[in-house]
C-alpha cells in the first residue's frame, strides 16, 4: 500500500478512523491523506444579501475545514507522512473523487450511530460513499 485517504469531519468517530487509518499506515509504511469536504451553500432566494451571506459562510466553513485537518494531521505521531486537503462539495463525492485522482489503496472514515429512520431522512455519507468509493473503504466503529 502506498497511500490511505481518511475523511474526517472534526467528530470523535472522524478522530477514531484516523487512529485506525494511522495504525495500519504505520504497519504498511504508507501515507496518509487528512481530507475534509465543505459542501456549498445555496440559498433558496438570490436576494443580494443572502448570496454575500452564503459566501461569507463558505470562507468560515473552509476556515474551519482547514483548521480541523491541521489539528488532526498534527496529533499523527512522528515518522508518517502525512498531507492535509480541504475539498469543495458533498463529502462521499468528493472523498470519491479524491481516492480515484490521489490513487489511494483504502479510504478510512468514521461511522455514525444513527438508526433506520435517521439515515433515510438525512442520508448518510458513509452509506453513499460505500455505494459510489472506487477504492475499498473501512468504516471505523
Amino acid at each position: 500500500m502506498k497511500r490511505i485517504l481518511v475523511g474526517v469531519d472534526g467528530s470523535n468517530e472522524a478522530r477514531d478512523a484516523v487512529k485506525l487509518a494511522e495504525e495500519i499506515a504505520r504497519a504498511t509504511g504508507c501515507q496518509l491523506i487528512i481530507a475534509c469536504a465543505v459542501s456549498p451553500v445555496v440559498p433558496m432566494q438570490t436576494a443580494p444579501e443572502l448570496l454575500a451571506q452564503a459566501a461569507k459562510w463558505q470562507r468560515q466553513e473552509h476556515e474551519q475545514a482547514k483548521a480541523t485537518v491541521k489539528e488532526i494531521a498534527s496529533s499523527i505521531g512522528p515518522g508518517l507522512s502525512v498531507e492535509t486537503i480541504v475539498l469543495d462539495g458533498a463529502a462521499a463525492p468528493a472523498l470519491s473523487e479524491l481516492a480515484q485522482r490521489a490513487e489511494v489503496d483504502m479510504v478510512v472514515v468514521g461511522h455514525r450511530g444513527r438508526n433506520a429512520v435517521a439515515r433515510v431522512l438525512l442520508g448518510s455519507v458513509v452509506d453513499r460513499l460505500l455505494q459510489i468509493s472506487p477504492r475499498p473503504v473501512l468504516v471505523a466503529r
